[in-house]
């Protein structure tokens, strides 16, 4: 069986944001696979001959996918948060023209795959595309996420970042629905050191940088946070390693994948009661109202000064949900997907 791949989200900005990551570690284990044949390609206007397409992105606003086509193709929705909380992500008319672009190059697919539940529900009331059509497939932590043992190379990372001796750790993007404001704000509350990880949090022209940048001069929290920007992922796997806890304060997403990064390293997770977080979570995670600072701060507080037996259950109960996710249980159930959609 022939698949031809969609890479240009390995080619574009794309690359070190989720897409991207995803589109790199899903072409890495499908080219191991026997029974198929992975071809990639890099304009997606122009795949090659196959029996089946995988364009492992969507993207709402601009017109990437062509209308018509004649071999059978499934598309990568990771979420459409976006259309759930149309007042926070504003399209303009080009955006809803594009939209409409493509919902039609959507109709005319076999199928979709999407990172957990909670977007299949959205996708299906979102973008009026059939339940029956669409496949979960969770993600899963990359290979470089795992507990590091080696005190030599913790304090190495310890000493090239300038990390604090104790920080909770966030893991994301600037968005509207990753929380970031109420993150600090439960910071200053909490009177705990915060390292941000993420590309956006250098882009000091973007609006939300500007905003959260304002925020932790009026919180007075120049001392206590610490932004990394692009952070590598064995550098990042030992900076999970050292924090205290990780915090995924969202309003809502799609899937959440510095979850499972996180408890994949060992390290406990504090993150929000919605979406598909619940279901990433699992009984692992401690959950928290997105919309009260002063609960985030509290669950940060009541686990870092927790009692070691406690610590121990939670952390016994952390590795074991991260177990549950694997990218050898996600390539399966893709190339089962592909099975099912080339016949």
């Amino acid at each position: 069986m022939k698949v031809a791949f969609d890479i240009s989200p390995i080619l574009t900005a794309h690359s070190s944001r989720g897409i991207g990551v995803y589109t790199k570690n899903l072409l890495k284990g499908l080219q191991k696979m026997n029974d198929i044949k992975i071809i990639p390609f890099e304009n997606p206007k122009k795949p090659p001959e196959a029996d089946l397409i995988h364009y492992p992105y969507f993207d709402l606003f601009f017109h990437t996918l062509p209308i018509i086509c004649k071999t059978p193709r499934v598309i990568t929705v990771h979420d459409v948060i976006p259309l759930v909380f149309p007042n926070h992500f504003p399209s303009g008319k080009k955006g809803k023209v594009n939209l409409w672009f493509q919902k039609i190059a959507l109709k005319n697919t076999q199928g979709v795959i999407c990172d957990s539940q909670t977007s299949k529900t959205d996708i299906e009331s979102r973008l009026a595309y059939s339940p029956d059509k669409i496949y979960v497939a969770y993600l899963a932590a990359g290979e470089s996420f795992k507990k590091v043992y080696d005190t030599k190379i913790l304090n190495k990372t310890k000493r090239k970042y300038s990390l604090p001796e104790e920080y909770i750790l966030y893991v994301g993007d600037v968005n509207w629905n990753k929380n970031v404001p109420n993150l600090l704000k439960a910071v200053q509350l909490s009177n705990r050191n915060l390292v941000l990880i993420g590309k956006s949090f250098t882009d000091d022209n973007l609006t939300q940088v500007k905003e959260i940048n304002l925020l932790i001069d009026s919180l007075n929290l120049g001392n206590r946070v610490l932004k990394l920007g692009y952070v590598p992922d064995n550098d990042l796997a030992n900076i999970y390693n050292m924090a205290d806890i990780t915090v995924v304060p969202s309003h809502y997403e799609g899937f959440g994948l510095p979850v499972i990064e996180s408890m994949a390293c060992g390290t406990p997770v504090i993150c929000s009661n919605n979406s598909s977080l619940l279901e990433v979570g699992g009984e692992a995670a401690i959950y928290c109202n997105a919309n009260d600072p002063k609960d985030i701060g509290d669950k940060i507080n009541n686990f870092i000064s927790s009692n070691k037996v406690k610590k121990e259950k939670i952390q016994k109960l952390t590795e074991k949900q991260a177990t549950k996710f694997s990218w050898k249980s996600t390539i399966e159930d893709i190339v089962k997907i592909y099975k099912t959609l080339s016949k």
